[in-house]
């Protein structure tokens, strides 16, 4: 223990040293190939972006890097107006949405690995919350493929996403907008942004929506302001932003299979109730400091808090019997029930949550050359504090019975039941230290290294109100890491390139019976694939296997949840991404994924071996094209649309024994956007329509899988959104 402390403490002070020798190194005490740090940023250009990716955290091309980087461009976000994350990211290959808790979670799968509350989410490179990332305040996104964690710690080894917010701009804008649309949608924007004076420059953001929910009841209601603060000057960059949201919105588990099975009632219907809402906060203060030491090394200074904290209540959906004339018996513990014909059984509940995250990066960035080998190098040390705590939770608060052909709708409360898991703590802290070097050993051929050591301490568990903590997780350990791959590029726009990464995660679960002991899960992957980019497109194809072990599933015996490690998951596939101009008039987005990830070995369900996982498409598509149609009636008009394709995925019950099969959707979107001038002034008007086939699909399992019913989330309806905006 104590060795691995002063392996990250000497770490820190050698960032610390080197950055005070390097600031006051003459320029002229050695005569190197100089490579400017600024010499590369990320270009958007229209549906495409070339140049640098920040979520590699070095000014490395993307070209040049050897793992799959994507961007979704501003333009195709605004052309696109996603709901949400998840939404966002249909244009990238190899995504899709896990278990998003009710709505309240950004649930994203990437390559078939991935969760609701797996850190994987980034903002601006900086750690985020795990909920409502996607807003008034996006700017770009960026996604990261394959094992991040000798840039970014503890993750699972699928990837990253990095969510960019709009900065502060010298050059004064302002913007001010609205929105309609049906469910009875209005909404209201602002966006001001301009320089100050002596280097300072603001901006700040403000917008309102609300809507009607698309199924039969419901209202989703939300309030961002986001101000932020920058200042600059030939050697230094500080950036102080900050935002906050209010939300209501359904908390809603989808609909429900029986039997494999959709209940056969319209996919509006919902079988909980009015009350089943979930009211939160999200806060993100953030904090970044650039000092450039000379013209070859700065310092990167950067402290991120997010904290979100919500409430919900929920009528939980437990069991449907679907027969029209025959009681069903359900039978759960120690409870049994009769359930009449054409009626959902339902169980009472309410929880509450807070997490806080700190995070805190130091980072030496260099640019140099040793002899004719240029480098691009970066050292650096990081540390965060994550504690989240849920509750007090009530998960046995009472039942209830709802006609599923003529629903009554009554909003029961929760009974305030005291039980052994009202409070459930899961706090994580971590220290960690990485190094990465890009070389340049020829024009052609791009060599790069990392490691990390990364330390972690955690505890979690649970307890009854009024009763002294209990923890069934007490863990610290240390894990080194390693990644290394190479690039060769056969000419300055076509590239080559393989790469080795590894992962890992410790376990956590608050079931009651935990071994402490258990072993981290532990990813390593494998990618093959070659890349293209131009002034006009950019393409990527790309071949992975990932493989995981220290596989962890729960299971309940007499009463009592046990954690337990089972075996190996492995991911392989294919994913294609293609952006760009396809003529002068003509853009494109377009995406193929193919994904296979299943159990290779799992001692508690051997059943599951070879089985895909859940919630994972074999297959995803998607296209989105945008054409120029010029002037006419006095302004400029831009038309576009594409379809998204989810292939068919697998829901499992609980113990692997029966697997269903969810259909494959396509689902249709279309824009038409049109920009004139209004008393001088830049007014745009843009026409929206999602989902125009008002197509009912399914996009992942949303919440516990039994013999009785299997909970899956439901894809938006048809929505038709104006959206209006003038600039000045």
């Amino acid at each position: 223990m104590k060795f691995r402390l002063n392996l990250i403490s000497t770490a820190l002070l050698a960032v610390l040293s080197y950055s005070a020798y390097a600031e006051e190194k003459s320029a002229d005490t050695e005569k190197l190939e100089q490579i400017n740090v600024n010499s590369e940023e990320l270009q958007q250009l229209g549906y495409h972006a070339i140049g640098t990716s920040s979520v590699s955290k070095v000014n490395v091309p993307i070209i040049d890097t050897p793992t799959t980087v994507n961007v979704v461009t501003s333009k195709l976000l605004e052309d696109r107006k996603p709901n949400d994350l998840v939404d966002a990211l249909s244009s990238v290959s190899g995504v899709s949405q896990a278990n998003t808790l009710g709505g309240v979670f950004d649930a994203v799968q990437k390559r078939g690995f991935g969760g609701n509350r797996d850190n994987s989410i980034m903002r601006n490179g900086i750690q985020a919350g795990p909920s409502h990332n996607f807003g008034a305040t996006t700017e770009t996104i960026e996604v990261l493929k394959g094992p991040a964690s000798v840039l970014y710690g503890i993750q699972d080894p699928g990837g990253i996403v990095n969510v960019i917010t709009k900065k502060p701009q010298q050059q004064s804008k302002h913007v001010i907008g609205g929105s309609v649309g049906n469910n009875s949608m209005w909404g209201t924007q602002l966006d001001s942004t301009g320089g100050l004076g002596n280097g300072f420059a603001y901006r700040f953001i403000y917008d309102k929506q609300e809507k009607n929910y698309w199924r039969n009841f419901g209202k989703i209601k939300t309030t961002t302001y986001a101000p932020s603060l920058s200042w600059e000057d030939d050697k230094t960059k500080v950036l102080v932003a900050y935002e906050h949201l209010d939300y209501t919105q359904p908390f809603d588990r989808g609909t429900q299979l029986v039997n494999g099975t959709v209940v056969n009632i319209p996919a509006e219907r919902r079988l909980d109730e009015p009350n089943n809402q979930t009211t939160g906060k999200t806060d993100n203060i953030q904090v970044k400091i650039e000092r450039k030491l000379n013209d070859q090394w700065k310092l990167n200074f950067a402290y991120g808090y997010a904290r979100d904290k919500y409430f919900y209540r929920q009528t939980r959906v437990v069991a449907v019997n679907t027969d029209y004339t025959n009681s069903l018996r359900y039978t759960s513990g120690a409870t049994t029930r009769t359930v009449a014909p054409r009626t959902a059984l339902r169980r009472l509940e309410k929880q509450a949550a807070d997490q806080r995250l700190h995070s805190a990066s130091l980072n030496l960035v260099g640019e140099f050359a040793i002899g004719n080998v240029a480098n691009r190098f970066i050292v650096g040390v990081d540390a965060s504090r994550n504690y989240r705590t849920t509750g007090p939770v009530y998960n046995n608060g009472g039942w209830s019975n709802l006609n599923i052909d003529n629903p009554v709708y009554t909003d029961p409360n929760a009974k305030e039941t005291l039980a052994a898991n009202n409070y459930q703590i899961n706090n994580v802290k971590t220290l960690g230290v990485f190094i990465q070097d890009t070389a340049y050993l020829t024009d052609n051929l791009i060599v790069t290294g990392g490691l990390r050591y990364e330390y972690f301490d955690q505890v979690a568990g649970r307890h009854r109100i009024g009763a002294a903590f209990k923890p069934n997780t007490d863990q610290h350990d240390g894990k080194l890491l390693y990644q290394f791959g190479t690039v060769y590029k056969f000419t300055p726009n076509w590239a080559t390139y393989v790469n080795y990464a590894e992962s890992f995660r410790p376990q956590y679960s608050i079931a009651s019976q935990v071994d402490s002991n258990l072993k981290p899960e532990e990813g390593k992957s494998i990618e093959i694939g070659t890349k293209y980019e131009s002034a006009n497109i950019n393409a990527t194809l790309a071949l992975f296997n990932i493989n995981k072990k220290n596989v962890a599933e729960s299971s309940t015996i007499n009463g009592d949840s046990y954690l337990n490690i089972v075996g190996k998951q492995r991911s392989r596939g294919l994913e294609l991404d293609i952006n760009g101009s396809l003529t002068d008039k003509l853009s494109a987005s377009l995406t193929y994924t193919f994904t296979k990830v299943n159990s290779r070995e799992n001692s508690l369900y051997p059943v599951a071996i070879g089985k895909q996982l859940n919630g994972v498409p074999k297959h995803q598509a998607a296209l989105f094209l945008s054409y120029d149609l010029g002037e006419m009636l006095n302004g400029h008009w831009r038309i576009g649309g594409g379809a998204r394709y989810l292939g068919s995925w697998y829901a499992y019950t609980a113990n692997y024994k029966t697997a269903y099969k969810i259909p494959h959707a396509t689902v249709y979107d279309a824009f038409l956007a049109y920009e004139t001038k209004l008393a001088g002034k830049k007014l745009s008007l843009q026409l929206n329509g999602k989902n125009l086939s008002d197509k009912v699909y399914y996009q992942s399992t949303s919440g516990n899988a039994d013999k009785y019913i299997v909970p899956i989330s439901l894809g938006y309806g048809r929505e038709v959104v104006l959206n209006a905006k003038l600039e000045f």
